[in-house]
């Protein structure tokens, strides 16, 4: 298999999908009116170690970033990891375990989840590039009760691919899988759709975020490798919006938040809006339903779409706050190293100036010559304890092959329990 990200890339890939500070100069911007009450102040936010070791207990999964989380029931939740390194064995295979299970991919070549037993340390000493594969998409499904983990891919011929492979733009297309939901016992995921392209000059992508897919999965209460699913492009109107950076379920509803691109100022801003489609038409994959905030009322033209918060990411999440009548996003702003939240009543908001919550200790770490990268905060309430509580995962990334060898410790989700008080 031919592998189309380089870890040379995947810093670029950061600057792309991070991006820069929003410069609002525009006439034609629409610019959020935010609420200058904030309901809830930060107690405490700490590391939650126990949980961050999750992402440490396999001898072949060694490190990913993205991390959604989407809860299928009351016991499992399903994990989504973008750009993954699996660890090769002595013959350049993945090793066989008790739970490796067998299916048929759509190419009717035997696949298997790449599901492994726990070992103490993911890299050795004498690790190099060519110990690992690099694959653009990993699942794990985690029992909440138990803690217990199993990560999975595919592997198909001798070669490790994602689980995730779209099916509407061509085989060298491929996915980071997103935020999602359960409705009527449907999975669905959006996710983005990256494209390879040719290099054309020095410091270029060689990528491009093509546009965004919602994945149906009809059948996610069984192993990932076995997952029957069918995809469909969201309504972006030529990228005018990249839509599916937070996704939410609420009343007869489903929300996805975008990445406002006719609004950025370079192609690394995220201004963010909202649109909604009825949870009726989204079972029927029926995009024509989808309506956008236009700042004082929803509308079906996607270029009305107006800003209901302006440092947002390309991806976040948008989840209830327990107990209480409030919504709250938690997300990094382009280029930081602090996680924030704002807190709104209703999805389309006003929303809340935003409080930051964490600053990641990560970002400090120098390794050969190059600061560590972190990113994509994201909230997964199945993990809280209590109901002022939110725990929150994001990923730090050293840079290319060479600084991931020299600090395999770095490249892996870190997770920290942040109690609120009002």
């Amino acid at each position: 298999m031919a592998y189309y990200l380089t870890m040379k890339s995947k810093l670029q890939k950061l600057n792309f999908v991070l991006g820069s500070l929003i410069v609002s100069n525009s006439l034609n911007m629409v610019s959020a009116v935010a609420d200058p009450y904030k309901p809830f102040t930060v107690k405490s936010a700490v590391p939650d170690q126990s949980l961050t070791k999750m992402f440490r207990s396999s001898s072949r999964w060694c490190g990913a970033d993205g991390a959604c989380t989407v809860p299928i029931d009351e016991d499992t939740t399903v994990w989504f990891f973008g750009d993954t390194f699996i660890k090769k064995d002595n013959r350049g295979a993945t090793s066989k375990s008790k739970s490796i299970s067998k299916s048929k991919s759509k190419s009717g070549s035997e696949s298997k989840s790449g599901s492994e037993p726990k070992s103490k340390s993911n890299n050795s000493d004498a690790d190099t590039a060519s110990s690992f594969d690099f694959i653009n998409n990993t699942v794990a499904v985690q029992k909440l009760k138990s803690q217990k983990v199993d990560f999975f891919w595919r592997n198909i011929n001798g070669q490790r691919w994602p689980v995730l492979i779209p099916k509407t733009v061509g085989n060298k297309s491929y996915y980071w899988p997103g935020d999602g939901f359960v409705l009527d016992e449907k999975l669905f995921v959006a996710s983005k759709v990256i494209v390879p392209r040719p290099v054309k000059f020095p410091g270029d992508f060689g990528f491009e975020w093509k546009s965004d897919d919602i994945l149906q999965i009809t059948n996610a209460g069984e192993t990932p490798t076995k997952w029957q699913w069918k995809g469909i492009a969201l309504p972006e109107h030529k990228r005018t919006a990249l839509m599916g950076t937070a996704l939410l379920l609420k009343d007869d509803f489903a929300y996805f938040y975008s990445s406002l691109q006719k609004f950025a100022r370079g192609p690394a801003v995220h201004p963010t809006g909202v649109a909604r489609i009825p949870q009726r038409a989204l079972l029927a994959m029926d995009m024509s339903k989808f309506e956008f905030w236009n700042g004082q009322k929803w509308v079906p033209d996607i270029d009305q779409a107006s800003i209901i918060f302006e440092d947002g990411a390309s991806e976040m999440t948008v989840t209830e706050v327990a107990g209480e009548p409030y919504l709250v996003t938690t997300y990094m702003a382009p280029m930081s190293s602090d996680i924030c939240m704002r807190f709104a009543r209703k999805p389309e908001g006003p929303w809340s100036d935003p409080i930051k919550v964490y600053q990641c200790p990560e970002h400090l770490e120098v390794v050969l010559g190059r600061r560590t990268a972190v990113y994509s905060a994201k909230a997964h309430p199945e993990f809280s304890h209590h109901k002022d509580e939110i725990v929150v995962s994001y990923c730090p990334n050293p840079g290319e092959m060479k600084h991931y060898l020299a600090r395999p410790d770095l490249y892996y989700p870190r997770i920290i329990r942040v109690t609120l008080k009002k």
